[in-house]
């Protein structure tokens, strides 16, 4: 056995190394040209148009907060102000303005779920959670955001800590969910930041597959008083009350422990549907199915807490048959069938190569061309603001 083992263990060492060699360059190059944390920057004209903000307003506060001994940079030597996206929530905190987590205390848990892989499942997660964080007009809410990666493909991971996305990682969210840690180690730990500030994540690892195919073994052993289905909420979310405004989900694309814990924890359910007529297809499977695998969760004592699933069209172009896509999904869904699109952009995709976002990938690092770049990041802003809308709708109780 070991023997017929040997070609295989020679091809598993130099994909490991392969991967710390790729991952090696990314983070020197970004190194190279002072790429670490991602900055936004505005200059005072800019936060004019911003919500609850004014030419007045702007003027009156950023002046009152210097006399206080605030420090805004300026570009150079100039007096023109370089405005940082934590300076415009200072701003905002100065102006009394109320933050999201003082109108919601408890975390609300959104899964983009399909079992179609290859839909942009994991890429519209990552766009959406650095979006919402990012966006010019929700930097009032000074959202906090975590993204919890599920899938043993570490796709979400890689994304948002790339370096975190290869080999075995102990800390990762299942680890977390199975050992029942408390509080304190779990975000001092296992949650570790992305390369956007108040966006963070609970990685994952190959290694979780084969923890997840022996799911039911492992909590009757280790959890017994602790439903399999339950694990995520009861041992993970429920600890980070007051941490985080929205928590995504990222499981894998097949029907396993870890996705029906990531059903059951979830508030709300989004489903990206692909226009290509085989995707579309499987899609609608998944849609015609998910009642069933409700049903079967509250049979085994595990009930859905989602009362939405609202659809959105990932990969779609301006060509016919996509459109026709796009009437289907609005006949599926009706008004729960997002108006804003993601559309088929390269970006979204190249991004991957320097294990950025297109909210984070800048041109000093991003191959592909800025102008690309620039469409994808506008078609993500607008999705973000869409689905936050839809959230407050829904919160709210507006239909």
């Amino acid at each position: 056995m070991t023997n017929n083992l040997a070609q295989s263990k020679r091809v598993s060492s130099r994909a490991h190394k392969m991967l710390e060699d790729l991952t090696q360059i990314i983070s020197q190059q970004k190194d190279e040209v002072g790429i670490g944390q991602y900055t936004k920057r505005y200059s005072k004209t800019n936060l004019h148009s911003m919500p609850s903000l004014s030419k007045a307003i702007v003027e009156k506060t950023v002046s009152d907060m210097e006399k206080e001994g605030y420090v805004f940079e300026r570009k150079g030597d100039s007096n023109f102000y370089s405005i940082t996206s934590d300076d415009v929530i200072k701003i905002y905190e100065k102006r009394g303005e109320k933050k999201y987590r003082d109108k919601y205390q408890d975390p609300y848990v959104i899964m983009i779920s399909n079992l179609k892989g290859g839909v942009s499942k994991t890429v519209s997660t990552v766009t959406l959670a650095h979006a919402l964080r990012t966006h010019d007009h929700l930097l009032k809410e000074d959202l906090r955001i975590l993204v919890i990666d599920l899938d043993p493909q570490s796709s979400a991971t890689m994304f948002l800590r790339s370096d975190n996305a290869i080999g075995s990682v102990d800390n990762t969210a299942t680890q977390a969910m199975l050992q029942n840690i408390d509080e304190e180690e779990l975000i001092n730990d296992y949650i570790i930041s992305s390369n956007i500030k108040n966006v963070d994540l609970l990685p994952s690892s190959i290694d979780d597959a084969f923890i997840a195919s022996d799911w039911g073994m492992i909590c009757e052993e280790h959890l017994p008083n602790t439903h399999p289905s339950k694990v995520l909420s009861e041992n993970l979310i429920s600890k980070l009350k007051g941490h985080y405004d929205f928590i995504f989900v990222d499981s894998g694309p097949h029907l396993d422990a870890l996705l029906e814990n990531s059903i059951v924890a979830a508030d709300l359910l989004m489903t990206p549907i692909p226009p290509a007529t085989v995707d579309l297809h499987s899609t609608l499977k998944y849609l015609n199915r998910l009642p069933d695998l409700a049903q079967s969760l509250a049979e085994r004592g595990s009930s859905v807490k989602f009362s939405r699933n609202v659809g959105f069209m990932t990969k779609i172009q301006s060509k016919t048959d996509h459109e026709q896509s796009k009437s289907i999904a609005k006949e599926i869904f009706g008004s729960e069938l997002l108006d804003a699109d993601l559309p088929r952009i390269d970006a979204f995709e190249r991004c991957g190569e320097s294990f950025d976002t297109v909210i984070s990938a800048t041109g000093m690092v991003y191959q592909g061309s800025e102008k690309t770049l620039q469409k994808a990041k506008e078609s993500a802003y607008r999705f973000a603001l869409s689905v936050f809308n839809k959230i407050q709708n829904i919160r709210d109780g507006v239909y």
